[in-house]
This record gives structure tokens, sequence and C-alpha cells, in this order.
């Protein structure tokens, strides 16, 4: 395999440097419209994974957003962007139905869900989680969702 030089600096906004440099559980990111935090956050989702599936591990990652409508055409198309942009994108066979990434070799997969009924979030049996993204978190109508995906992910984390 050729190897790649890729400058991080120059795919992420600076003011996110602290959100891709962090050790911290929980992140919220913070910025207005055109700020790259999709960006950012599925680059970090992705180079992530990747550091994982290197080492040999399974590392799963959960995508959820308000809408499951718009699921494929946001942050399904945004993580395939941060595999193109990583060189990654080889590495991966992507599904549409049901929305999901899956790396080839390891098995390790983004799966991507709607918040729109909190109820199918907390029957999820995936395990060796190692993040959850909630896109557009400040437009999840209810806490319901946190309340019940968070405990189903985080006692599957790897």
């Amino acid at each position: 395999m050729e190897k790649i030089n890729i400058d991080i600096a120059t795919l992420i906004n600076p003011h996110f440097d602290r959100l891709w440099n962090t050790e911290c559980p929980y992140v919220i990111a913070k910025g207005g419209r055109g700020s790259f935090k999709s960006s950012v956050i599925s680059l970090w989702l992705v180079w992530n994974m990747f550091l994982q599936t290197e080492q040999g591990h399974r590392a799963n990652v959960i995508c959820i957003r308000e809408n499951q409508a718009y699921l494929r055409d946001s942050v399904y198309e945004q993580v395939l962007w941060a595999m193109d942009m990583l060189h990654l994108g080889s590495q991966f066979k992507s599904f549409k139905s049901p929305l999901k990434i899956e790396h080839i070799k390891t098995g390790s997969a983004f799966y991507f869900y709607g918040a729109d009924d909190p109820r199918k979030l907390k029957s999820n049996k995936i395990q060796d989680v190692i993040s959850v993204w909630y896109e557009e978190a400040a437009n999840v109508k209810s806490a319901e969702v946190f309340d019940q995906s968070n405990p189903t992910f985080i006692r599957n984390k790897s």
C-alpha cells in the first residue's frame, strides 16, 4: 500500500483544533452555518475508526440525526466525503438500505439512525461502539432520544 501524507490542519477549521485533539468522552461542537462542524467531526470519526482498524480492532460508530429522511443526503454523504479526503474510501463498502458504511477487513461500520422514534434506538445491539455522533443535536425534539440511546450505545462501547 502506497503511503500518503495528509496535512489534517488544511482540512479542518482551526476553531476546532481542540475538538480534534480532545480526550473528553463528550464533545459539543459549536459554530454557525458554514463553520465546517460536520466536516471536522466526520474526519475525526473516520480517522479514529481507521486507527482502531489498523490495530485489528472492531470499532463501530453510530450516527444519529433527528429526521431519518435526511440521513443519506447529510451524515452518510459527509462520512463518505471524509473517507475520500483521508484517502480511505477503498477500505470501505457502502450500503444504502439500510444505510451503513462497512470497513471491508474488520467489519467495523458506521451505522445511521433517525431519532424520530427513540424506542428504535433503545433496542439496538451493536457492539464495539467507539463514538456516537448526534448531527444537529440542537434539533432533536426530545431529551428522550439521548436518554434512550446513550445508555444503549455506551453499554456496548469497546
